[in-house]
């Protein structure tokens, strides 16, 4: 399907791409490419304490790059842990881009450049992001050989062909990102989209049998955002399914859940997209202060899906797993 520039609707808040002054102690790096020894940039903050500290590393939305606000970086700082926000070939419109095999060595590479040119404790490495960057979280949990400790993915993408169809029909500007992101010419090219899909990547189950994943997502999102839930329901069935029953298959998977409690079923999922809403959650659990329609979880892999859009919550930071 030819993509029209007619198609075009206003990025979303959580894809600004505005460029902000970094402040002191910021250092702006370059880390050379493990696979093609390209330099890819970086913004670092070394922490001041002389003792171990935690590293977050957060990722950049889908149109970003490394110099993107991050509205995590001040509160790093101030917790005076050890920070990077890297560069992963920059805005997801490229080949290079939008989930390739460079993308994940760029994050990669990065961890490990972090770990050697601070203090950072190699035990407790968190990584983080949203809408793009969310994906790109998802993405690095499914390949990613660094031993992280807590993978937070806040409203992300997991299916780039469905995300394809679905900006086609939002007349969002990603469709076009996409085409250009996996086809050489001006077909869609389906199969290479799945391939840079976390939802249909190799679970790497015993590297993560230590890391937690904390999936996030607005119950709005898709009608106000960008990215409908399922993505996030669908990357949650997936992995706990596998653990569960042995299977990738999301066929398999879609009949457990019609008796399994630790899945969202094809019910719920329709009823939190349609009503946007779950009578049947408990009030008074909240995230943020933010109202919770459906928490589930399995393992070290939990869903929460909450009262908002596309976006992060302001409290982001203080939920990641970090060992003070």
């Amino acid at each position: 399907m030819l993509f029209s520039n007619k198609l075009v609707a206003q990025q979303p808040a959580w894809d600004d791409t505005s460029r902000v002054s970094w402040g002191a102690g910021m250092e702006l790096v370059e880390i050379p490419s493990s696979v093609d020894g390209t330099k890819q940039k970086a913004f670092l903050y070394r922490s001041k304490h002389k003792d171990p500290r935690p590293l977050i590393v957060s990722l950049h939305t889908w149109s970003g790059n490394y110099a993107q606000k991050d509205p995590l970086a001040r509160e790093v700082v101030a917790l005076g842990y050890n920070y990077i926000h890297p560069d992963f070939r920059g805005p997801n419109n490229t080949p290079s881009a939008t989930g390739s095999k460079l993308v994940i060595a760029d994050i990669e590479d990065a961890i490990r450049f972090a770990v050697r040119h601070t203090r950072a404790d190699p035990g407790n490495v968190h990584i983080v992001g949203v809408s793009g960057g969310g994906m790109a979280t998802l993405l690095a949990y499914m390949n990613v050989r660094f031993p992280v400790k807590s993978f937070s993915a806040w409203a992300p993408i997991s299916d780039v062909e469905a995300f394809y169809w679905e900006s086609i029909g939002r007349k969002q500007k990603y469709a076009g990102d996409i085409l250009r992101s996996v086809s050489t010419d001006s077909l869609f090219n389906a199969e290479e989209a799945l391939r840079r899909s976390p939802l249909r990547q190799d679970f790497p189950i015993a590297l993560r049998k230590d890391s937690k994943l904390f999936i996030y997502e607005g119950v709005h999102d898709g009608y106000t955002g960008s990215v409908p839930i399922t993505h996030a329901i669908h990357m949650y069935n997936r992995l706990v399914g596998e653990l569960k029953y042995g299977s990738p298959s999301l066929s398999v998977i879609r009949e457990k859940g019609r008796g399994d409690r630790d899945l969202v079923s094809e019910p719920d999922m329709l009823n939190l997209v349609t009503r946007r809403y779950n009578p049947a959650a408990d009030p008074g659990e909240k995230i943020d202060g933010r109202a919770i329609y459906l928490y589930k979880r399995y393992g070290n892999i939990s869903l929460t899906i909450f009262e908002g859009g596309h976006e992060q919550l302001p409290g982001a930071l203080a939920l990641i797993p970090v060992e003070k």
